[in-house]
């Protein structure tokens, strides 16, 4: 978010992230992962009021609902049985275990969005440059891996349909000729990109020393508290998660959804925690209007 969380130390915005991600896998609760899923949501509502996230959201509601119904037609465990098809029982169990995981691989893809929005390369290498220049460039190169490829695509599905070759209109024969061209090519560019970029490095030396850079972040007072706020809720939601809090216990007989007193404080700090952003961003107006 502009403004006071992307304004911190890049050791802050890593530490929340990997938190989070963390955090989102050990709770499989369709509480806290549904509170989850609304936080997301909301933080980035506040960073670009969802435009950055409208881009994947085909793709991440297409994944959420086929491993919401791949589950249930592949698992029968479960006492719950709701209906049969074809002989296959439908349980209870197995729709909530893949709606569970449905919302965890959502909230997850929502977070790796926000994720590459706030950490820019140059913080990236800026963390890990140091002491692993191999590991902060392959983490680099895989982070950005994905929407690089959908821009080539993109580019390249323009320049081809101005020449005819399309993947949307003919016979079902030509598009599929036609797609292979479209791949044939993207991985022919990305290749000879990729031996431009090894040569280009391997001619800078990188790696070979210790890494300049251009950008220098500095640790505030506000870095440093929170580093150390971040660390205390992760450190309790992770007792918490030993305790038996935040999970539910899906097979063979599924838990009540109900969560007891104790699970509820643990629910309070992992809102705490994921609501971070949105609290540096409130932190942030408060003091600039008490400024003014």
């Amino acid at each position: 978010m502009k403004k006071t969380f992307k304004q911190l130390h890049p050791l802050v915005l890593f530490l929340y992230y990997a938190g989070s991600v963390t955090l989102l896998i050990m709770m499989l609760h369709p509480l806290f992962l549904g509170v989850a899923l609304c936080i997301l949501l909301a933080v980035h509502f506040f960073d670009d009021r969802l435009k950055g996230l409208s881009r994947w959201l085909v793709f991440m509601l297409t994944t959420g609902i086929f491993i919401m119904i791949l589950n249930p037609l592949f698992n029968e465990r479960g006492r719950s049985v709701l209906f049969t098809i074809f002989g296959h029982r439908i349980t209870a169990e197995a729709v909530v275990y893949g709606g569970m995981n449905a919302l965890l691989i959502i909230c997850v893809m929502a977070l790796f969005v926000s994720y590459n929005e706030v950490m820019t390369p140059n913080k990236l290498l800026y963390l890990f440059s140091g002491f692993l220049p191999q590991f902060a460039i392959l983490l680099m190169l895989t982070l950005r891996f994905i929407p690089l490829m959908r821009r080539r695509l993109a580019e390249i599905s323009a320049v081809q349909t101005s020449k005819g070759i399309s993947i949307v209109y003919g016979r079902w024969r030509d598009k599929v000729r036609n797609g292979m061209i479209y791949i044939q090519v993207l991985l022919v560019h990305s290749l000879e990109e990729a031996i431009q970029t090894a040569d280009s490095m391997k001619a800078r030396g990188y790696g070979q020393g210790k890494r300049s850079t251009y950008e220098y972040f500095t640790f505030h007072m506000r870095d440093y508290c929170s580093v150390i706020f971040l660390i205390l809720l992760f450190l309790i939601l992770i007792c918490g998660r030993l305790y038996g809090y935040g999970f539910l216990t899906i097979y063979p007989i599924m838990e009540n959804w109900q969560p007891a007193f104790k699970e509820k404080i643990v629910l309070g700090f992992y809102i705490i925690y994921l609501s971070f952003p949105l609290e540096m961003e409130l932190g942030g107006r408060i003091r600039c209007r008490l400024s003014n």
